[in-house]
């Protein structure tokens, strides 16, 4: 999801491993989860497993709840991890008749802050439905919930097919599609959640549902944008395309001094501003702090859907720049998130990591305004020198398939963005919270130039939301009443409230 912390991980070193006992468990909860889990009338199947902090299944307890980013994580007695969506429905409606709060998972890689309100309850751990199936003949991918983009890429590429994705491996593919799924390929494609074509869904009462255009419309819609509020989707039918340009892509990764950011910004608003990066060329800046040099960086991951001579013309200026490193690749669809920023996505797969993003939309690219942001980062360097594993990241996708879509087709308020930052504050000392103080207030400076109006200026993308925004700043206030409406009839009792939850009225 993020190339933002691929440098937390290469420069600074940040990750860990939680220890299976720091839940904090309730042993009364245990208890009875243990004793209602392991009724035998409840009728899970044989290969369903259930664990525990601590004891002989503690390994199989951390497996099964351990994130992406651990900071501050949601805490568990007791994880389950089904093996058919059967048992996803009864555990549901167990859970519910005994007033046990769950929380169920995929890729575990959310970090927002609301996850945190899930205190000692059931973690149902969705990694076991991870079926991946391709039909070539009619052009659709289906999945289970326990999915990652990594396992998909190698069956659709030997199928002559491929599909719009994140830009790293490690993320559920439902889960991101939930939130919508921004990424390199919506200049051609749109988002991921515009490939969706049907879901199942296990719903807060227990019941399995089928949920698409044609049945239950309305949750259609809510479930492209806002989809985490109103159930857990067990399996996604997508619409997959023929190999674009025989599946060849370029990636060009690029290392900048400080003093080239200018020239490079510039450059960037030259090819994205007005009406955005053209539909074949997108690019993430990463702003960081080297740690052997001791100066600011921006690494350049550029990606071009084509040959590389047709990349290196429309990137000529940037090998006019003074680059430290260059890196030009051409690759299959199957291997560009694998080699794109220097090959460095297993390391920002990397789980346990103690880090957060705070997330802003801008609707225009200004060279001024990201140049600003480099020199502002800068002196946040100076000032918490324990916190250079931080990172700022600017995404510039193309949107033109995204804007292809009606904005009223789906509940995903932003298709309009063009471009995504992530501020991610990392600290190992002291000043762990002023660095994430600084981050916040620059992310509010920043919104006062994103070309939004209102509330602040500031809109987030709700899988880059990082809990603290306004509901309007995350779904928007033209698409809230009608989510809220979606909410009180599927979730009226907010069964689904711990990961930026919606109201069950509004305003």
């Amino acid at each position: 999801m993020h190339t933002a912390s691929i440098l937390t991980l290469a420069l600074a070193g940040v990750a860990s491993v939680v220890d299976a006992t720091a839940a904090g468990p309730v042993p009364g909860r245990r208890a009875d989860l243990r004793t209602l889990l392991t009724d035998r009338s409840l009728g899970l199947d044989s290969d369903t497993t259930l664990s525990f902090p601590g004891g002989l299944s503690a390994l199989g307890f951390t497996a099964a709840t351990l994130r992406w980013s651990m900071f501050n994580p949601p805490t568990y007695s007791a994880a389950v991890t089904p093996a058919t969506i059967e048992d996803v429905a009864n555990i549901v409606r167990v859970a519910r008749e005994n007033n046990i709060p769950f929380l169920a998972t995929g890729g575990r890689h959310g970090y927002s802050s609301t996850l945190a309100r899930m205190t000692d309850g059931l973690a149902i751990d969705l990694s076991a439905l991870d079926s991946v199936v391709v039909n070539q003949a009619q052009q659709t991918l289906t999945v289970g919930p326990g999915v990652v983009f990594a396992d998909i890429f190698q069956p659709l590429y030997e199928a002559g097919l491929q599909i719009q994705t994140g830009v790293c491996s490690c993320p559920s593919m439902i889960g991101v599609t939930l939130g919508s799924g921004v990424g390199r390929l919506e200049g051609i494609y749109g988002l991921v959640a515009d490939a969706l074509e049907s879901v199942r869904m296990v719903t807060a009462e227990g019941r399995i549902v089928d949920v698409s255009l044609t049945r239950n419309p309305e949750l259609w819609w809510g479930l492209r944008g806002a989809g985490a509020n109103f159930g857990i989707v067990v399996s996604a039918t997508y619409r997959v395309q023929p190999l674009y340009r025989d599946g060849q892509f370029t990636v060009l990764d690029f290392i900048l001094p400080p003093q080239a950011n200018q020239s490079y910004f510039a450059f960037v608003e030259e090819l994205a501003g007005g009406d955005g990066m053209p539909r074949d060329l997108s690019v993430s800046s990463v702003m960081h702090w080297n740690q052997t040099s001791r100066q600011p960086q921006i690494m350049a991951n550029w990606v071009y859907n084509g040959p590389e001579d047709e990349a290196r013309r429309a990137l000529a200026p940037m090998f006019r720049l003074p680059a430290l490193v260059t890196a030009v690749t051409q690759v299959p669809w199957s291997q560009l998130v694998a080699t794109s920023v220097f090959g460095l996505d297993p390391l920002v797969c990397t789980e346990g990591q103690h880090i957060t993003v705070l997330g802003a939309n801008l609707r225009r690219v200004e060279a001024s305004t990201f140049s600003d942001l480099f020199d502002s980062l800068v002196t946040y360097f100076e000032q918490y020198p324990d916190a250079g594993g931080s990172t700022l990241t600017i995404e510039t996708f193309p949107t033109q398939g995204t804007e292809s879509y009606p904005d009223d087709s789906s509940a995903y308020p932003w298709r309009s963005a063009k471009s995504l930052v992530m501020f991610q504050p990392v600290s190992a000392g002291p000043s762990k919270q002023q660095a994430f103080d600084w981050m916040h207030s620059a992310r509010a400076r920043l919104a006062t130039r994103s070309g939004y109006t209102g509330y602040d200026g500031l809109r987030t993308y709700v899988n880059y939301a990082q809990g603290t925004e306004q509901l309007e700043q995350i779904y928007g206030a033209d698409k809230l009443p009608r989510l809220a409406a979606l909410k009180r009839t599927w979730d009226p009792s907010n069964v689904f409230r711990y990961m930026n939850p919606l109201p069950t009225e509004y305003p």
